[in-house]
């Protein structure tokens, strides 16, 4: 069998130039002109250039938002600060939760600062050692730090709070830095419970920090009663978490 060619007809060479070839049995025989298979090239070229540029700019908004590394937040020495905890995910946690926005001045996006934190374990003694990591880690990185003494009775460390606080508001005032205050074992200082009908005084002056993210305050403590971590902290900027390797 041969199979001979299927013709709509009879065109000249010149045809070909034509967009579209009239005639009896031409309507549909259609070829590009030159300048037609210019304009596709052109719009297709434009295409690309705008994509390309769409790509770039999403790229530099992206850089713009991550413009400074989280290693701002890291120090050399690896036997001081957080460096030398086992709970590395709790300190990376702390670096980008708390540290990062201090010394990015990032603290009013209120969705990326907690001005408070509760730590909690079943165990006192790693609740302890990784406050006290945190905050040599802040004071490393130029953050300053108060820390409540020892062995004080539940009357003294309600007072060392209150003048932390008070003298932490008025160095924020005066030069806008941050003070990092560690108050310790909450328990000492707040009667924990799910579910509180009422505050003392002491825990609403903690709540009013939160609420205020321009207070220049971050409130640090830690406890082993963690099922009873009252739930209003669930709305407030404050972590609350478990120590994690």
């Amino acid at each position: 069998m041969k199979i001979l060619p299927v013709s709509f007809g009879s065109y000249s060479n010149t045809s070909t130039s034509q967009s579209c070839v009239r005639g009896e049995n031409k309507e549909f025989l259609c070829y590009p002109q030159k300048k037609d298979e210019g304009k596709i090239k052109n719009i297709i070229f434009k295409t690309l250039g705008s994509l390309a540029a769409v790509a770039v700019g999403v790229t530099l908004y992206n850089l713009r938002r991550n413009r400074v590394p989280l290693s701002i937040v890291d120090i050399p020495d690896n036997s001081r600060g957080l460096n030398q905890i086992n709970y590395k995910r709790t300190a990376l946690e702390l670096k980008k939760k708390i540290l990062y926005p201090i010394k990015t001045n990032l603290t009013h996006r209120k969705k990326n600062f907690n001005s408070g934190l509760i730590l909690s374990d079943t165990k006192d003694k790693p609740l302890r050692e990784v406050l006290s990591a945190f905050c040599e880690h802040a004071s490393a990185l130029d953050i300053r730090t108060k820390e409540i003494p020892e062995n004080l009775n539940k009357a003294a460390r309600r007072r060392w709070v209150y003048n932390a606080i008070e003298e932490a508001e008025a160095h924020y005032k005066t030069t806008k830095q941050y003070t990092i205050i560690n108050i310790g074992n909450l328990d000492n200082l707040i009667d924990l419970k799910i579910v509180k009908s009422k505050n003392s005084a002491i825990e609403d002056k903690l709540i009013e920090i939160n609420k205020n993210v321009y207070s220049g305050i971050v409130w640090t403590s830690w406890t082993n009663n963690t099922k009873s971590i009252p739930m209003y902290y669930n709305n407030l900027p404050v972590l609350v978490t478990k120590l994690i390797d």
